[in-house]
């Protein structure tokens, strides 16, 4: 890898203060979203940053909005990207999505998101992790619903939500008019039923959706050839 490309490694080493580590579900999306080559790019709940940082190197010719409701976490992750090669690309607004839609005077080329998710389990008492973990400030409904009016005419919205409920998010997605035009199923190792899924939508897309299946270790516990493909560009050790 050359100097200036960002690895997770390096990521990890900037993140001092940092209480959540780079996920799998993030690192998945990162790689897996279809991006544009040029153009405004959209990261709903940015967390630390590290999804804004993998679009900011993949598209060196894009500018890259994350929005993050938690202060902390927006904090951390104006610090990691102050600390990447691409500070000058892209922004932290330490705010809430529902609230800024009206405020965006351009239009998003792609929209990306690692949404809170445990819509159905207990809340945690740490109010931080709540936040970042539930639907409680942040729905699929809000998502599609806002989106939609400040997506580009050709733009996508690419999600990592839970398997099981892939069919109620489409449904969502449906109603505001998106239409699903990829799915990856992710499946930890070839025997367990998938866990997550990669969803891509477009506005009033009515073409069939793509299906695919990535498994991400072999039955003896190595990462899968598919995986590393997928992710090489941002890992030292593929």
């Amino acid at each position: 890898m050359s100097d200036s490309k960002f690895t997770f490694k390096q990521f990890e080493l900037h993140q001092e203060l940092c209480a959540m580590k780079v996920g799998t579900d993030s690192v998945l999306l990162g790689s897996w979203a279809h991006l544009p080559a040029q153009g405004n790019i959209l990261d709903i709940g940015a967390g630390t940053g590290i999804l804004s940082l993998m679009v900011a190197q993949r598209t060196p010719n894009t500018t890259v909005t994350a929005i993050e409701i938690d202060t902390p976490a927006a904090q951390q992750a104006q610090q990691n990207i102050a600390r990447s090669p691409w500070p000058n690309r892209i922004e932290v607004i330490n705010d809430d999505f529902t609230r800024l839609v009206e405020h965006f005077k351009q239009p998003f080329n792609a929209i990306i998101s690692n949404p809170p998710y445990f819509e159905q389990s207990l809340l945690s008492p740490d109010a931080a992790r709540t936040t970042a973990r539930h639907t409680t400030t942040l729905r699929y409904d809000d998502i599609f619903r806002l989106s939609r009016a400040i997506i580009a005419p050709d733009g996508n919205l690419s999600l990592v939500i839970p398997a099981d409920l892939y069919k109620e998010v489409n449904h969502t997605a449906m109603l505001y008019g998106w239409g699903a035009s990829r799915l990856t199923m992710v499946r930890t190792t070839p025997r367990k039923q998938p866990k997550r899924a990669l969803c891509e939508w477009q506005r009033n897309h009515f073409a069939p959706c793509t299906e695919q299946i990535l498994t991400i270790q072999t039955a003896t516990g190595e990462y899968s050839d598919e995986y590393k493909k997928l992710t090489q560009d941002f890992y030292l050790h593929f």
